[in-house]
């Protein structure tokens, strides 16, 4: 990689969001991965259990429903992109949080599996 995009990924971000309401300690210093429009489908589908209602529906129309049906999408990408951060910064190409498993491609949260489903 060369200096010029390291000196990009380590700087720190210049509007750092707020860690989601269930971390009690943020030592992220703000940074937080993408979340794609399929990782919050797949989370909807397989972690809250809506893949009968969103089938047939493309990614983003499944994240319309999603919104559409009242569940805090924000709030879910806000989740996603909290924990999927780590993983890429220390080189992981996946994160696991209890039995919700992100997976990763560099900076990004491209889907979700769950761990015994």
């Amino acid at each position: 990689m060369p200096a010029v995009a390291l000196a990009l990924v380590a700087a720190p971000p210049a509007d750092p969001s707020p860690p989601p309401d269930c971390v009690s300690h943020d030592r992220s210093g703000g940074y937080r991965a993408h979340v794609t429009l399929h990782a919050l489908r797949r989370f909807a589908d397989r972690v809250m259990g809506l893949e009968p209602v969103l089938e047939g529906l493309s990614d983003r129309e499944a994240v319309e429903a999603v919104t559409g049906l009242g569940y805090d999408v924000p709030g879910i990408r806000a989740w996603l992109a909290y924990y999927g951060y780590p993983g890429p910064r220390y080189g992981a190409r996946g994160v696991v949080v209890g039995r919700v498993g992100l997976v990763l491609q560099g900076p990004r949260v491209v889907t979700v599996v769950m761990r015994g489903a």
